[in-house]
């Protein structure tokens, strides 16, 4: 009976080693959206970096406070409260670059989450193409480790989100 315990034990504990190193070689992922919408260039960045307009496209969205700066300022800080399987959950962005019609970057921050994210805009005569690349990283080693599999429900929620945006845009 010991023995069984202790090799239990060890399986436990080599299981709990596996998954903390997972986060080590694999301590961010990156993903990728992509939509084309059937609007100008100007439209569809001025609907996409409109305040007003993001709990429309960006689901649970429950508020956003800006800290610091002013709108398309590098630099300037704002707070997003969101609503995710009945779990509030609260982010500190900060703009990064701004290129009006090209380019709008910022980090992301969380409790449990850094992001880097890179949104181009690419003109397409009467349709312009939204491409969305992001890089996350959990805050701590436990983050990091969970984090590698939920790499496919980032992407999904990213979809959903950049498809709503697509509707908004065209609708406008």
């Amino acid at each position: 009976m010991k023995r069984a315990i202790k090799y239990f034990l060890l399986f436990l504990l080599l299981l709990a080693i596996a998954f903390f190193f997972i986060g080590i070689i694999i301590p961010s992922f990156t993903y990728e959206s992509r939509i084309t919408v059937n609007k100008p260039i100007e439209q569809s960045f001025k609907v996409f970096n409109s305040p007003f307009l993001l709990a429309e496209w960006i689901p649970g969205l429950k508020g956003v406070r800006w800290i610091s700066g002013t709108q398309n300022e590098i630099g300037s800080k704002w707070e997003m409260t969101i609503e995710l399987d009945g779990k509030i959950y609260t982010t500190t962005e900060e703009l990064t670059v701004f290129k009006e019609n090209e380019l709008l970057a910022f980090t992301l921050n969380s409790d449990v989450l850094s992001s880097n994210v890179e949104v181009k805009f690419i003109n397409k005569g009467e349709s312009t193409e939204i491409i969305s690349s992001s890089k996350a990283e959990g805050s701590n080693i436990f983050w990091k480790s969970i984090f590698v599999f939920y790499k496919s429900i980032f992407s999904k929620r990213d979809k959903v989100m950049y498809d709503r945006l697509k509707k908004l845009i065209e609708s406008n």
